[in-house]
């Protein structure tokens, strides 16, 4: 029973903390503290703490998310990604295509908040289209994120699959189908109604969006292709990234760049998802919650509801991952790529509409849009996201392994 208290009152804390606007990290950290004074309280529980912090996995992954978040601020600070967007206006003459792709391109890039990076472009793209504020908004919200199901470069995917040990990659694969839906959706109901405007096409050169895009394409393909660890392969995409700007960050830029760079938050967080998810394996906590649902409640619905109400109440991606597999592991017949992927569907979805999501609530203080009439606009999108992840697991036989 003080497992279960144990639980119930680290999700009470770290609910009240996210409330209060405290770091996640932070929060994480200390919703940590609280399960380990219920499940075990003495030097083998701080034993417990020093030995996952030690652990491979957790370094390797801290690692990750530092590089991550370090090539996201190098790209946005040195302005590549702006240069990115330049070459698209210029290869593309239809602006509703480019006012779809400035939020996709920065979707790319891991920053926190970021739909407000892009929003003042499509504000200027969008005025020339006659677009309101909710148009704006909605854009901006939904190509954003369309990548976050298949991008191996997202942190919340990252989380997945090494939470649980399946293969990032397979997860991505799995996802293919989803994100295809993502796509067609924004397009039929995102661009829908908008007029058409063409712009005097100028000449663009494709190999400097290539160029570009290197980092990202060179640490991907060093994985991928060589089997070359990911913290190696991005460090040689920041390294790379670095010599592309080279003139900009000079020996005298080296204490800036490393101080704005590496983000304490994302560190916080890494350690404190790790943290929590050991405590949790290492206390058996959630035995005998397991014991009381079994027979009593579908444990399918159990799954879908508990990884959807993840990401709805925590609206970050990562931190929903981060707690939310740890508590559902227990309950899936086995872990495998369709059981990770549809945890990860539905956390994803839940953290999507979360009406706490910083994408959400920037992209709506910024184009001073009504929350209820941004709803209304996405509601035939999310229902037609939500009906494809039912319909891409019923085929894929992944609702049959909970029979």
């Amino acid at each position: 029973m003080y497992h279960i208290i144990g639980i119930m009152a680290a999700f009470m804390v770290l609910g009240i903390l996210i409330s209060k606007k405290v770091e996640f990290g932070i929060a994480m950290i200390s919703a940590t503290a609280i399960l380990l004074l219920f499940v075990n309280p003495t030097a083998e529980g701080v034993g417990w703490l020093r030995d996952i912090l030690l652990e491979r996995e957790t370094v390797n992954l801290v690692g990750i998310i530092l590089l991550i978040g370090f090539m996201g601020f190098l790209y946005r600070d040195s302005r590549q990604i702006h240069r990115i967007i330049e070459e698209l206006r210029n290869a593309v003459p239809d602006s509703r295509a480019v006012v779809a792709a400035i939020p996709a391109i920065f979707g790319l890039m891991p920053i926190p908040g970021g739909a407000l990076v892009s929003a003042p472009m499509i504000d200027e793209e969008g005025n020339r289209l006659g677009m309101n504020g909710v148009d704006k908004a909605f854009v901006n919200w939904w190509f954003r994120h369309m990548w976050f199901s298949i991008y191996p470069l997202e942190v919340g995917l990252i989380f997945a699959a090494t939470l649980t040990g399946v293969n990032l990659y397979m997860i991505a694969l799995f996802n293919i189908p989803v994100f295809m839906v993502h796509l067609v959706v924004g397009i039929h109901f995102g661009l829908r109604g908008i007029k058409r405007e063409e712009h005097p096409r100028k000449t663009a050169d494709i190999t400097n969006i290539i160029y570009d895009f290197l980092p990202i394409i060179l640490a991907l393909s060093l994985n991928i292709l060589f089997s070359i660890p990911l913290m190696i392969s991005l460090t040689i995409g920041v390294l790379l990234l670095l010599y592309q700007n080279r003139e900009r960050y000079g020996f005298d830029e080296a204490g800036r760049v490393l101080m704005e760079g590496i983000s304490r938050n994302l560190l916080l967080a890494a350690v404190g998802i790790m943290l929590f998810k050991g405590t949790i394996e290492r206390s058996e906590s959630l035995l005998p919650l397991i014991d009381i649902l079994q027979g009593r409640v579908p444990l399918l619905l159990v799954v879908i509801l508990g990884a959807f109400a993840m990401g709805l109440l925590l609206g970050h991606l990562p931190a929903a991952v981060g707690v939310g597999l740890p508590v559902l592991l227990p309950l899936l017949p086995v872990v495998n790529v369709q059981t990770v992927a549809m945890v990860f569907l539905f956390i994803l979805l839940g953290y999507v509409i979360s009406p706490i999501h910083l994408c959400i609530v920037l992209t709506l203080e910024y184009f001073k849009a009504d929350m209820r009439r941004f709803y209304r606009r996405a509601a035939q999108s999310v229902a037609a996201l939500i009906a494809m992840i039912f319909l891409w697991l019923l085929v894929t036989g992944t609702f049959s392994l909970f029979l």
